[in-house]
């Protein structure tokens, strides 16, 4: 029986920073040093960091070092209790480039063997902050290693650990801290929920994560503490730039921190190139550089690479142009990777500057390691190492101005419509972000409202639960309780959860979206949440209290004179007394909301009532019933060019006449629905026209036919990571082979079956396949 949800608000999430502050981060002379306390505190402190997507970008051309951890890790990749290994460091200490190292090198099965073949012949490279968050990760690595990709969200992480069961594969978390608090505690529950799954059951695969944080995860405990280089490995790294001095000694000075160095190199290279020796550092203003490092005044966890890290940078940018210090510190508004496009929308000082010239200096502050750089679809696109972008915001000051041209330029390349995929809404994403930055929050959920009907179709379920969280934590933080806003994130989020399944947290945030609505007298809003509750707990089973949510649903409706609304409940009970067996009531239920749709025009909810009805009859017996309202459903379906909706209407007649016996016309029905589910792309569908013939075939008596049409059935559910269908696939199978007297084949098929089932938590139909097991053996 089909029912109809309710139309509420709904919508995303984003991970919002810490405000922007107007800071001075001092100066720097030769004998001075003057560094802020707040700054060091910041550049200690992780942050959400930037957002970088796609495979490994950490340049290996000045690749140093690095061979204990290495070996260490390999030894952790034979060990299969070891599902998760951690890599663990300071902000610039190298950790993201150790993971690339591993990420690009050949790992053999057994070398002293002889055995060439790789350990993990797929890899896959994720930053954390990635757009999406955990469900973008999933259906990435599901899409590009051409594997099922479940069409609910909510068996996203399932089909990914199973995948990963399955197959050798090496995936690459990056930068970690950008999904935890300071005290290591997940921000994000969607990862901490895989995470601790795939400790518990991690196999075959396996998982590295970078962080400057370690996660409160139990049973992670693999852990690769980074230090620096060692002091002959960082003289290296100084020496592959051509910088000349006492290179090993210098190294020693600063603990070997692989960014530091870099940064030494390529500022000694920019401004000295004929002579790029240690020696110059004192013409930069950075002669006592290594002896501050040394200071044993200079205390405090990790203080002395952080001072390193503030001087060298600062140093580095008083020696660019005004123009590119002002590129430096403006681009640093955007929290994701950028082009030259983007970096020319908050540039207003300069409207007549070329574009090609803003690409020049975007690629020198690259050359001095001030960004990162790499070439996507033939554009060059930019992004920030994490502490280099920390500094850059402090040294930015004050940002709101930047977050409103920001916006603009988002506004400027959004689509209005005729969305496909979840990128095409990240321009909608980033103005949220931006928004909430300002503290503009209702200007921040006006922005996803705009959105979340298409983010709603595509089952983005955990992105609205992460976004309306983010907005729900907030209006709880100021105590918002008269918002309409407020109440409408929270159904939004309940809505969410529902549809991830997580039936307990959705009734939760209904009742306090509820309580909101009855404070602020929204009596229609009120109704609505009696609605969601009925609908939650209808799924849950718990059909009288389902029932008592829709009444009080409907009372409201009634009083307030929302026809449409009225439908909606008359429709919602028509559907728990059907899932009661309680035929009749149901009937009267969907009568009721059918003479409502026909009084309001709604002929798509008049479809959807002809169908229900047809389906209740169906469940009577009364098969004349059944199919007259199936076709007046189809007949409108056509007439509203619904065709997955057609294509339902013709299954459900199919299935009468597979009962009434006559199969000719139930093949046919089929056959329709399966012409036009293969048009339309609707997989599940499909899925069940194949089911539906398998069934009719079999009724006849040609079992090879419904074979046949049974395993396409199941290729496709096991495609999509439709488990129920599967299960039901396996279960007809079972029983044709049975009929074939293929025994030990329908005991196979049973079995698949049963494990599906007693996976789903389905008991009845457990017992229902030990039945069947137990017949085959008598």
């Amino acid at each position: 029986m089909t029912s109809e949800t309710n139309s509420n608000e709904i919508n995303l999430s984003a991970t919002a920073q810490d405000q922007s502050k107007v800071n001075l981060i001092g100066k720097i002379e030769a004998k001075t040093v003057i560094v802020s306390e707040e700054l060091l505190n910041r550049l200690e402190t992780p942050s959400g960091g930037i957002f970088k997507g796609g495979d490994a970008r950490k340049s290996l051309v000045h690749w140093q070092g690095r061979k204990e951890e290495i070996t260490q890790i390999k030894q952790w990749f034979n060990d299969q209790n070891v599902a998760m290994i951690g890599i663990k460091g300071v902000g610039g200490i190298g950790k993201s480039t150790l993971a690339s190292k591993i990420f690009e090198e050949k790992i053999t099965l057994d070398p002293s063997l002889g055995d060439d073949e790789d350990l993990f012949p797929k890899r896959f490279w994720w930053e954390a902050g990635n757009l999406g968050g955990f469900s973008g990760l999933a259906r990435q690595f599901l899409t590009d290693f051409g594997y099922p990709v479940p069409e609910k969200e909510i068996d996203l992480q399932e089909a990914l650990i199973r995948q990963l069961q399955r197959h050798r594969h090496l995936i690459i978390i990056d930068n970690l801290e950008s999904l935890l608090g300071e005290d290591g505690s997940w921000n994000n529950e969607f990862y901490q929920q895989f995470f601790t799954a795939w400790i518990e059951k991690g196999d075959t695969s396996k998982i590295i994560v970078t962080t400057r944080e370690k996660p409160k995860t139990r049973g992670f405990n693999r852990w690769i503490e980074l230090k620096g280089l060692k002091p002959p490995e960082g003289a290296q790294l100084l020496a592959e730039s051509q910088i000349t001095g006492d290179l090993e000694n210098f190294s020693r000075r600063v603990d070997g921190h692989p960014l530091l160095l870099r940064l030494v190199a390529d500022l000694i290279l920019a401004e000295f190139p004929q002579n790029p020796s240690l020696e110059r550092l004192a013409d930069l203003g950075l002669g006592n550089l290594s002896q501050l490092l040394s200071d044993p005044q200079v205390v405090g966890s990790h203080r002395q690479e952080t001072v390193g890290i503030a001087l060298v940078l600062d140093a580095s940018f008083q020696r660019l142009s005004q123009r590119q210090q002002e590129l430096f510190t403006k681009t640093s508004i955007y929290r994701r990777e950028f082009d030259s496009l983007a970096a020319k929308a908050v540039m207003d000082n300069y409207p007549e500057i070329a574009l090609s010239e803003i690409t020049a200096d975007l690629r020198e502050l690259q050359r001095r390691s001030l960004l990162e750089e790499k070439e996507e679809n033939r554009q060059r696109i930019f992004s920030f190492q994490p502490l280099v972008w920390e500094y850059a915001q402090y040294k930015a000051g004050d940002q709101r101005e930047l977050h409103q041209k920001a916006i603009a330029y988002y506004l400027s390349i959004a689509q209005p419509d005729s969305w496909e995929i979840l990128n095409d809404v990240q321009p909608y994403l980033e103005i949220f972000y931006h928004r909430y930055q300002l503290t503009e929050y209702d200007n921040a959920f006006d922005i996803l409202r705009a959105i979340d009907d298409f983010l709603t179709r595509r089952g983005y379920y955990q992105t609205l639960a992460d976004y309306y969280l983010e907005l729900v934590t907030v209006y709880q933080q100021q105590q918002e309780q008269t918002n309409w806003n407020y109440a409408a994130s929270l159904t939004s989020l309940g809505n969410a959860y529902y549809s991830l399944g997580e039936y307990q947290k959705a009734i939760e945030f209904h009742q306090q979206s509820l309580a909101i609505k009855r404070e602020i007298g929204d009596r229609g809003g009120e109704a609505y949440s009696y609605g969601n509750l009925g609908i939650v707990y209808k799924s849950l089973g718990e059909y009288p209290k389902a029932i008592e949510f829709h009444q009080q649903s409907l009372a409201i409706k009634r009083e307030i004179g929302d026809r449409g609304g009225e439908a909606k409940s008359y429709n919602n009970l028509g559907t728990v007394y059907g899932s009661l067996g309680e035929y009749q009531k149901a009937i009267e239920f969907h009568q009721q909301s059918l003479a409502i749709k026909r009084e309001i025009g709604d002929r798509g909810g008049e479809a959807a009532s002809y169908n229900n009805l047809g389906t209740v009859y169906y469940s009577l017996g009364e098969y004349q019933k059944a199919i007259e309202f199936h076709q007046q459903s189809l007949a409108i379906k056509r007439e509203i060019g619904d065709r997955g909706g057609e294509a339902y209407s013709y299954r459900g007649l199919g299935n009468v006449y597979d009962s009434l016996g006559e199969y000719q016309k139930a093949i046919e029905f089929y056959q329709q629905s399966l012409a036009i589910t293969r048009e339309i792309g609707d997989r599940g569908g499909e899925a069940n026209s194949y089911m539906g013939l398998g069934n009719v075939y079999q009724s006849l008596g040609e079992y090879q036919k419904a074979i046949e049409f049974y395993q396409q059935s199941l290729a496709i559910t096991r495609e999509i990571d439709d488990r129920g269908g599967e299960a039901k696939a396996w279960f007809n199978l079972g029983l044709t082979y049975y009929k074939l007297k293929r025994i030990s084949e329908a005991k196979e098929a049973y079995l698949q079956a049963r494990e599906l089932y007693q996976a789903l938590g389905l008991a009845g139909y457990v017992q229902k396949c030990d039945q069947a097991i137990r017949r085959l053996e008598t």
